[in-house]
């Protein structure tokens, strides 16, 4: 009888650990870093924070390596979605709580917003939004009503050429719905920055402002750096994507590394190789004085140019940070100034 006991005792003990061993390993999970991820996009994908995932696994920085084996929060061990999850209603119509794996970006184009103005609305002074913080937002969210907002949104201009400022506007918005350039459009309205009003009356006819086609080589050449890229549009259009998150070797909206943001920015206008860093480098008229439009280099982590980004004037430029996404910085910051290797300009 004793023995029988023994034996069940230890059947029951070994089954425990069993169970115990399964339960844990249940609860752990790894994934190993592929070309392309980031911290973002793997909280994203697992469903947990970027803060959780440096925790677990002691990291001080954001920057992983391919081939590097990660832990997932115990909290976070469910397959991952393929799903894209739909932020909830926005409060009263004017509010927002910002869900897990929003970027300013994301919430601005759902809102049908420029990142500008969201970051005026709410009286941001970066780029950082938090899980569960509540955004003013102005416009209507795409995502819940996609049919009957379209309608409703399809600007129009008047017999006059004229044009009534929407909410959710911005002048690169209407300056690409009626196929002008931000600088044009603040041109024929005596614009002196990009901030425009519900219900204001912009011109919008090109006529309005010139009557034959031989004055717009010379009102478009201060803004041109070279016979092929209008630098007025360049950096209208590169503006439009602050806010976008890093990917790397990314060339789409959806994310950029910083060669890639400088590839899909010149496309717009001329059909051109996707260069490298150091492609772009090498291919490019070294300048003294940079001028709007110009490349400005650095070197972050090898030798030679390893990061860039478009000059803007008054020693600003935007670029496609690892850590920041798109955004705008200065030459005089400490980091940027050490690293700074110089400026050409680009005309392929």
């Amino acid at each position: 009888m004793k023995k029988r006991q023994l034996a069940l005792s230890l059947g029951a003990i070994v089954g425990g650990t069993f169970l115990y061993q399964a339960s844990a390993e249940a609860s752990a999970s790894t994934v190993q870093v592929k070309a392309g991820d980031t911290l973002w996009s793997l909280s994203t994908k697992y469903h947990t924070t970027v803060d959780a995932l440096k925790s677990v696994n002691k990291l001080s920085s954001n920057t992983i390596h391919i081939g590097q084996t990660l832990s997932i929060p115990s909290a976070s061990t469910s397959q991952p979605s393929n799903k894209e999850e739909k932020p909830s209603a926005p409060a009263t119509g004017s509010t927002y709580k910002v869900q897990s794996g929003d970027t300013l970006w994301k919430v601005a184009t759902r809102f049908n917003m420029s990142v500008e103005e969201l970051k005026r609305l709410n009286a941001l002074s970066s780029n950082i939004i938090y899980i569960n913080q509540t955004l003013k937002v102005n416009g209507s969210n795409s995502a819940s009503t996609p049919t009957t907002s379209k309608p409703a949104e399809t600007p129009s201009k008047d017999a006059n050429g004229t044009y009534k400022v929407q909410r959710g506007d911005s002048l690169s918005k209407i300056a690409s719905t009626f196929h002008m350039s931000v600088s044009e459009l603040k041109q024929i309205n005596g614009l002196t920055s990009n901030t425009i009003y519900v219900n204001q009356q912009l011109k919008v006819s090109k006529s309005s402002q010139t009557t034959t086609p031989t004055t717009k080589p010379s009102t478009s050449t201060p803004s041109t750096s070279n016979g092929t890229l209008n630098v007025s549009q360049m950096i209208s259009d590169a503006k439009r994507y602050i806010g976008v998150p890093y990917k790397w070797g990314g060339t789409t909206p959806s994310g950029f590394d910083c060669s890639g943001f400088i590839y899909y920015v010149t496309k717009q206008q001329i059909s051109t190789t996707r260069y490298t860093t150091a492609g772009y480098w090498s291919v490019s008229t070294p300048v003294s004085n940079p001028q709007p439009g110009d490349l400005v280099f650095f070197n972050t982590y090898s030798s030679g140019p390893t990061h860039m980004g478009i000059y803007l004037g008054n020693r600003q430029f935007i670029h496609a940070g690892s850590s920041t996404g798109v955004t705008i910085a200065s030459l005089d910051n400490s980091y940027w100034s050490k690293r700074y290797l110089g400026a050409k300009r680009f005309s392929k």
